[in-house]
């Protein structure tokens, strides 16, 4: 199916549909039509164009596809355009946030070029089997694979562990660049923090408090929410591109209290690995 490229957004402005360039903003097709409804049109042009489908939406996208073809990739495979729609779905949501255009810019290359090659990141799992939820959801991510061999793996992208597992993991830093701890308290539960392994030392974390602690199935579906948002930044090199970052668990952790569900950051103090002593 052609669906249309990342770089291109589908916009309503009073009776007008518009085919939008979401680095320069610039309107690159325009038309007005009755009787047609947008987020049906939307959902067409976005996830494909189906060649035998005859409504009206489908058949406008075919015309808008034969006006400008450049506008619009094909995408045989069901998993591609998964993928792309997810994309889609977050860089629709982030564009307002990006501190500059040429940091759009830098983002959609990278990200149509990840669609394009159906590249997906690797993150080794040492979940203890305590968060089932999760692993089944990194599972069925579009843009994760998921190693579960405890031995060390090559091209990891990103390792995802209990707090218990972390630390006992000796030369930590030859597994992966990043780690991401989770943790089931028994008053919160816990994402965070994202720690770069070659430039700080594993904290010491409180694992007593998940000793007695079971996690309940409502509990790790809300956690995947914030999981897959971190890793999608993190993954697709959005922490740096953005205004607001201060909720982005590297310098501390994403909180969600067990009683009422009400997330919060709280700072962990990360030690560099490497310190300079400057004599004067």
């Amino acid at each position: 199916m052609y669906c249309l490229k990342l770089k291109y957004q589908v916009k309503k402005v009073n009776d007008f549909f518009m085919i939008q360039d979401c680095v320069t903003l610039e309107t690159v097709m325009a038309f007005k039509v009755k009787d047609m409804e947008f987020n049906k049109l939307k959902e067409i042009v976005y996830h494909g164009i189906d060649e035998t489908t005859d409504c009206s939406e489908n058949r406008l996208g075919k015309q808008l596809l034969e006006k400008d073809s450049k506008l619009f990739t094909y995408y045989e495979k069901q998993k591609s355009r998964d993928l792309l729609n997810l994309v889609r779905s977050y860089t629709e949501f982030f564009t307002p946030y990006f501190i500059s255009t040429e940091a759009i810019n830098e983002y959609v290359i990278f990200a149509e070029k990840i669609i394009e090659t159906g590249k997906i990141f690797n993150i080794q799992v040492f979940l203890e089997n305590k968060f089932p939820n999760v692993q089944e959801f990194l599972e069925k991510s579009p843009f994760i694979q998921t190693v579960y061999d405890e031995k060390q793996q090559e091209n990891i992208d990103l390792l995802i562990g209990t707090q218990k597992k972390i630390a006992e993991i000796n030369q930590i830093d030859s597994f992966a660049n990043y780690v991401l701890a989770l943790s089931c308290q028994e008053n919160s539960l816990e994402i965070g923090p994202l720690i770069n392994t070659k430039k700080f030392e594993i904290p010491k974390f409180t694992i007593e408090g998940e000793q007695n602690a079971a996690i309940m199935h409502h509990e790790e579906l809300l956690m995947c929410f914030f999981l897959e948002r971190i890793l999608f930044i993190q993954l697709f090199n959005l922490y740096n591109k953005m205004r607001q970052n201060e909720f982005f668990p590297t310098r501390n952790k994403v909180c969600i209290n067990r009683m009422n569900l009400q997330g919060y950051s709280e700072a962990v103090t990360l030690y560099p690995k490497y310190l300079v002593e400057f004599v004067v």
